[in-house]
């Protein structure tokens, strides 16, 4: 998953967004998601974690929307959650990861 891919943010989330409830509601969202996916898939880094990374980086989106991040500080934000997260799963890499691929089409 290439870091445009993740960083996208895209009519759908545009929509999700604007709800005065998106981010209460961002943990039953995720988990929403996972769920259909997890049907296919298999999340090799642990669900819990994956959802914890989902949750940082959407939120980390939601920031930018709302004027408290620039797209630098965006960037880097994103670059750095995907880094640690790299250093607890040393065998994550978020271009190959199906969980990610399937979870920011």
């Amino acid at each position: 998953m290439s870091l445009v891919k993740i960083l996208d943010i895209n009519v759908e989330f545009l929509k999700a967004a604007a709800k005065e409830d998106f981010i209460p509601g961002l943990d039953r969202d995720i988990e929403k998601k996972l769920d259909r996916l997890a049907e296919s898939r298999e999340f090799p880094c642990g669900r819990p974690d994956v959802a914890q990374l989902i949750r940082s980086i959407e939120t980390a989106k939601y920031r930018f929307l709302q004027g408290q991040l620039t797209a630098q500080q965006l960037y880097r934000e994103v670059t750095a959650q995907l880094a640690r997260f790299k250093g607890t799963h040393h065998d994550f890499d978020h271009l190959n990861d199906p969980v990610l691929n399937a979870y920011f089409p």
